[in-house]
C-alpha cells in the first residue's frame, strides 16, 4: 500500500468526535475530529405530530373496522387493517391506553372468530397466535392483557359469551405466569417514567409478560422511549443516556473549571457510544475551550478563553466607597483649627478606578489607578502653593486568580503597597476591594529642609465592570 494511503488510513482510524455543546461547530478547532452538535449525537426522541397522527389513524381505523364483523371475511380485514395501525404506535401515553386496548380487543375478537385453533399452522403462519408460557395464545388479546392486566371487557367491548369466556381464561393464564420487570437506570433529577401509560415509581414496574412500551419525560419533555417484548420472568433494563439538553447544560459547568469535571453517568454512557477519542467543546467570546473526555472525567485541554486562564487582556472600571487614614491631615491643618479628634485623620472616601489585567497562565499581571476623594472639612494636604484633596494611587500588580499584590505611588508623598481582589458574580460584574498601606518617603520642602510624611493607608469595597466577558 502506498505511503499516502497508509497515512490516510491511520488518520481515519484515529479520528474522534468533537461535541460542540453550543453554537455552530468549527472543524478547525480540533482538526481530524468529527465536529458535531449535541442534537447530532444525542437527539431527544420527542413526541411529535407524527405520533399524534398515528394515534388519530388508529382511532379512525377502529371506528371503520367495527362494522366489518358482520361482513363476509370481515375478520381478516379487521386483523390486517388494525395490525398496521397498532404496529405504527411505538409508545403508549396515558391518554392513548384506552384506545389501544379497545383496538386490541376488537382485533383479538376477529382472531377468536376466524382462527379457532391457535396452535394450528394457519394461525401461526398468519402471525395472530403467540406462544406464551408454553401455550399458544390469541396474540392481540395477549397484548391487551399485558397493557391493562386488571381490565375486563364490557359486553359492548367484547360481544358474545364464548368470546368473553375465552378472553377471561387467557387472562387468568397470564396472571399465573412468572411476572416480568421493566426498569430504567440512571434517571436524571425530575424524571418521570411511564410503562404502558402507567406511572413507574422509581423507574421500575412489574408487568405481565408480553409487549410493553416505556416513556421517560423530564419537565414534560420526552428524553427516552422504547418498546420491548418480555417473556415470563424476563427483565428489560434501559440504561438512561443523556440527551441534547443535558449535554448543552454542561457548558457553564465546564467553563467554571480550570482543571477537570466529573461527568454524570448518563453523559458518560452517551459519550461511550461515540467514536473516540471524544472532546467536548464549549464556545466562548474569547475562543472555544476544549475538554478531553477520559473515562468519567472531562479534562481541560486548552487554557485559552475562560475561567481566569485566558491570555486575553481584560479592562475594568470600578466604583466604591472606603476610608482613608492620614496623620498628615491633622499636622497640616492644625494651624487652621483642625481638632485633635479621630474624624480629622479618618476620611470617608468615594473611589473611582480603572485598569487592565493580562493572564499569563495561572498568573495575572495588572496595571491600574484608583482615585479616592476624602470628603471631610480637614481632609486636604498642601502641595506647593495649593491644597490637594484627590488622592491618586497608580499601581502595578501580580497575583493568582482573583487576588493581586500591588505596588505604586500613593500621592502625594508615599509608596503604596497592598492587595486587591476582584471576585466575579456575572460575566460582566465583579465585587472588588483593595487595601493600600502608604510607606512615607522623604521629600524636600520648599524651604530646602527634608520632611517625612505621617503614616497613611486606605481601603475600599465596590463593584467593577469588566470587558470583555
Amino acid at each position: 500500500m502506498p505511503m499516502m494511503t497508509w497515512a490516510l488510513a491511520l488518520s481515519v482510524a484515529q479520528a474522534g468526535t468533537a461535541v460542540w455543546l453550543d453554537g455552530t461547530p468549527d472543524p478547525s478547532v480540533t482538526p481530524g475530529d468529527q465536529a458535531r452538535t449535541v442534537a447530532d449525537v444525542a437527539p431527544a426522541p420527542v413526541l411529535a405530530s407524527g405520533d399524534e397522527a398515528k394515534v388519530a389513524a388508529l382511532a379512525a381505523e377502529l371506528e371503520a373496522c367495527a362494522p366489518l364483523l358482520d361482513t363476509f371475511d370481515g375478520e381478516l380485514a379487521i386483523i390486517r387493517r388494525l395490525a398496521g395501525r397498532l404496529d405504527a404506535i411505538d409508545v403508549v401515553r396515558p391518554e392513548d391506553a384506552d384506545l389501544i386496548w379497545r383496538a386490541l380487543m376488537l382485533q383479538g375478537l376477529a382472531v377468536h372468530r376466524y382462527f379457532p385453533e391457535l396452535a394450528g399452522a394457519e394461525a401461526r403462519d398468519a402471525g395472530v397466535s403467540r406462544e406464551v408460557g408454553g401455550t399458544w395464545e390469541n396474540g392481540p388479546w395477549a397484548d391487551a392483557v399485558a397493557l391493562s392486566p386488571d381490565r375486563t371487557p364490557s359486553s359492548s367491548e367484547l360481544d358474545g359469551d364464548a368470546a368473553r369466556l375465552a378472553f377471561q381464561e387467557q387472562r387468568a393464564r397470564a396472571w399465573l405466569l412468572e411476572t416480568a420487570t421493566i426498569e430504567v437506570e440512571g434517571l436524571p433529577a425530575g424524571a418521570v417514567v411511564h410503562v404502558d401509560g402507567r406511572p413507574a415509581p422509581g423507574g421500575q414496574l412489574v408487568v405481565v409478560p408480553g409487549a410493553h412500551s416505556y416513556l421517560v419525560t423530564v419537565d414534560g419533555r420526552v428524553h427516552a422511549r422504547g418498546r420491548v417484548q418480555l417473556p415470563p420472568g424476563g427483565t428489560h433494563t434501559h440504561a438512561y443516556a443523556a440527551v441534547d439538553a443535558e449535554l448543552a447544560a454542561l457548558g457553564p459547568v465546564l467553563l467554571n473549571s480550570e482543571t477537570a469535571v466529573v461527568l454524570p453517568p448518563a453523559v458518560v454512557r452517551r459519550v461511550d457510544a461515540l467514536d473516540g477519542p471524544v472532546v467536548l467543546v464549549v464556545p466562548h467570546k474569547r475562543g472555544p475551550v476544549v475538554f478531553r473526555v477520559e473515562g468519567e472525567n472531562a479534562v481541560r485541554e486548552d487554557s485559552s478563553g475562560v475561567g481566569g486562564t485566558a491570555s486575553t487582556a481584560r479592562v475594568w472600571v470600578l466604583g466604591g466607597i472606603g476610608l482613608t487614614y492620614d496623620g498628615s491631615y491633622f499636622v497640616h491643618n492644625f494651624a487652621a483649627g483642625a481638632p485633635d479628634a479621630p474624624g480629622t485623620v479618618n476620611a470617608l472616601s468615594p473611589v473611582l478606578g480603572a485598569g487592565a489585567q493580562l493572564p499569563v497562565g495561572p498568573i495575572h499581571l495588572g496595571v491600574g489607578a484608583d482615585l479616592a476623594v476624602p470628603v471631610g472639612e480637614w481632609h486636604t494636604l498642601p502641595t506647593d502653593d495649593s491644597t490637594l484633596r484627590l488622592r491618586a494611587h497608580p499601581h502595578v500588580g501580580v497575583g493568582y486568580g482573583p487576588v493581586q499584590a500591588t505596588v505604586g505611588f500613593w500621592a502625594p508623598w508615599h509608596l503604596g503597597v497592598g492587595a486587591r481582589a476582584m471576585v466575579p458574580i456575572t460575566d460582566r460584574w465583579a465585587v472588588t476591594g483593595a487595601f493600600v498601606q502608604g510607606v512615607g518617603l522623604t521629600w524636600q520642602a520648599s524651604d530646602g529642609s527634608d520632611f517625612t510624611p505621617e503614616a497613611s493607608r486606605t481601603g475600599f469595597v465596590g463593584m467593577a465592570w469588566r470587558w470583555p466577558e
